[in-house]
């Protein structure tokens, strides 16, 4: 079966189980938090999927990420249950990316990356989360990440568009627009 399908599958099954439990927004923020912790340790996917880890050892090295409420953490609990008794641990990951996007896409959630060449100010990030949320209509995820090459300015992506506004940016403009009127004066 496609893994596509399969992830979306358990997140639609996830969602409507947070639903029913009112711990929704709270298994947004779990699935964040495994998200990271898959990041972080590559090997933790090839880890689950270890046929010599017995299922409650599998259950129990998830559920050591859990934090929050006790609700919400039987919530999660059981997902992973349901998971490793179907051995699908391959899909868990893919699996809380698209309850990530479902649970955005229902709550009216768009997320926006930017990127800077030195740590956004508070009263900064303040302007760019209103102006941003204005403009959408939206509630707005913020994501932020530091990068000095971009030299200046910043890199600012909603959903597919991108504003590259950076220094870096600039210069190959100007280094390409020089070369292409050199290559008419030659």
């Amino acid at each position: 079966m496609d893994v596509g399908v399969l992830a979306v599958r358990y997140a639609k099954a996830l969602l409507g189980y947070a639903r029913e439990e009112g711990v929704a927004g709270e298994v947004y923020l779990q699935a964040k938090i495994l998200l990271d912790c898959f990041a972080q340790n590559p090997t933790l996917t090839t880890t689950l999927e270890d046929p010599l880890l017995s299922r409650p050892e599998k259950l129990e090295l998830l559920s050591s990420a859990l934090t929050g409420e006790e609700k919400t953490r039987d919530v999660m609990r059981k997902f992973f249950a349901l998971v490793l008794e179907k051995h699908r641990e391959a899909f868990l990951s893919s699996s809380l990316v698209n309850y990530q996007d479902l649970y955005r896409k229902s709550e009216g959630i768009a997320v926006v990356k930017i990127i800077t060449a030195v740590p956004l100010e508070k009263e900064m990030e303040d302007k760019i989360l209103a102006r941003v949320s204005g403009m959408l209509g939206k509630k707005i995820e913020l994501q932020k990440s530091v990068d000095p090459s971009i030299e200046g300015g910043f890199i600012f992506d909603i959903d597919d568009y991108r504003l590259d506004a950076s220094v870096a940016a600039q210069l190959r403009k100007i280094r390409r627009s020089l070369i292409d009127k050199n290559r008419r004066i030659v």
